[in-house]
This record gives C-alpha cells, sequence and structure tokens, in this order.
C-alpha cells in the first residue's frame, strides 16, 4: 500500500478528520468510512500511521468485497431475466 502524504501522527481529532477530508485520492465513501473510524476511537490521535494504514486496508478490502457482491447479484439478475424471457416463449 502506498503512504499517502496526507496521514501521520496528528495532536487532534479535528487535525486527523481535516487529512481525510482534504486527500484528493479517496472517494466520498472512503472519506466518510475512515471518519466513522476515527470517530470510534479505532484510530486516535498520536498513534503510528501502521495502525491507520491497516484500517484503511480493511476499508479497500471492504469496498471489494462489497464490489464482488454487487456484480454476482447482478449477473444473477441477468441470468433470472433470461430464464423468464425463455420461460415466456413456452
Amino acid at each position: 500500500m502506498s503512504q499517502t502524504p496526507a496521514f501521520g501522527n496528528y495532536d487532534s481529532y479535528v487535525q486527523a478528520v481535516d487529512a481525510v477530508n482534504q486527500d484528493a485520492q479517496l472517494t466520498a465513501d472512503q472519506k466518510k468510512d475512515l471518519i466513522n473510524l476515527l470517530s470510534s476511537r479505532q484510530y486516535s490521535p498520536g498513534q503510528d500511521l501502521s495502525q491507520f494504514e491497516t484500517l484503511l486496508g480493511k476499508l479497500e478490502g471492504s469496498k471489494m468485497r462489497q464490489q464482488k457482491q454487487r456484480s454476482e447479484l447482478g449477473r444473477q439478475d441477468i441470468f433470472a431475466q433470461g430464464i423468464a424471457n425463455m420461460m415466456t416463449n413456452f
């Protein structure tokens, strides 16, 4: 995982949230999720970057699993539509 310059050790929660909001590499959903992680005290100011990167990795993994699940559900819908169309021909 590449190190994002916006992240590091901060003296306050507000500084950490500002860094997340200003990072152009993150999507709006990622920013929202990271701020939720910050507010739930899973990451608190002054902790090292490795813990934040671990949390970011979990977030990215979660986003990939969600996308995979959406793709699988989309394929199921396509198959169901195909079968329904075939059944109308009988």
